[in-house]
């Protein structure tokens, strides 16, 4: 018998006796259902950013921090250099994730409420990549829905508390590899987003990391 079909025999009872179960429900975060977060005074985020302990810290965004979490080298560095702290990591970002474009299947919870179930103290939001290939003409609509995105976000309390600290952190650059000459097709227009995205930090009062530069 092949993998498949086995591994589908292998899977179907537990597969039925979990749609079978309504005690699964509880454990699902619904967008009808999950409760959003209280509206508070914004903070100023500054950098480096100062943990306290047991802080919780949310990644969302694009497929930047998706692919992150295979490897766990942020979280690994971070960890490292603040051993007392506690700190725990969540990863909510899908790849292909835009500001403004974020498909989830029916009655998937949103991004602030999962942010509200992770009781996030510290966000940090990759964004500017795919809302690259807009060209000049989407500046205008990225800086807007940046804007809001990043004014809503800093005012809630996630943790139940006070308002979250949000990094924003910016595109990597392209690289020239055989046959696909990435660099010289897309870095110039995803200059041009990094350089809005620190503009809007340096606005809305949040810190932003550029690591397009350095890559």
């Amino acid at each position: 018998m092949k993998f498949a079909p086995l591994a589908a025999v292998l899977l179907l009872p537990i597969a039925t006796s979990f749609g079978d179960d309504a005690d699964f429900g509880r454990y699902g975060i619904y967008e009808q259902s999950a409760p959003r977060a209280e509206t508070v005074e914004a903070v100023t985020t500054s950098l480096p950013l100062e943990f306290q302990k047991g802080d919780r810290i949310a990644f969302v965004g694009n497929t930047l921090f998706d692919r992150a979490r295979h490897f766990g080298h942020v979280e690994a560095a971070v960890q490292q250099k603040f051993p007392e702290q506690q700190l725990v990591f969540r990863n909510l970002a899908w790849s292909a994730d835009e500001i403004g474009t974020q498909p989830r299947p029916a009655n998937f919870a949103d991004v602030e409420q999962h942010l509200r179930h992770e009781r996030a103290d510290v966000i940090l939001a990759a964004f500017g990549f795919n809302e690259s290939f807009a060209g000049d003409e989407g500046l205008p609509a990225f800086r807007k829905e940046l804007t809001e995105y990043v004014g809503g976000l800093k005012t809630k309390a996630f943790n139940g508390k006070t308002a979250p600290r949000i990094v924003l952190v910016s595109p990597i650059a392209n690289e020239n590899v055989e046959g696909v000459p990435a660099a010289d097709l897309n870095n110039e227009r995803i200059a041009t987003y990094t350089a809005v995205m620190k503009e809007v930090a340096a606005e809305q009062g949040v810190g932003f990391v550029d690591v397009f530069r350095p890559t």
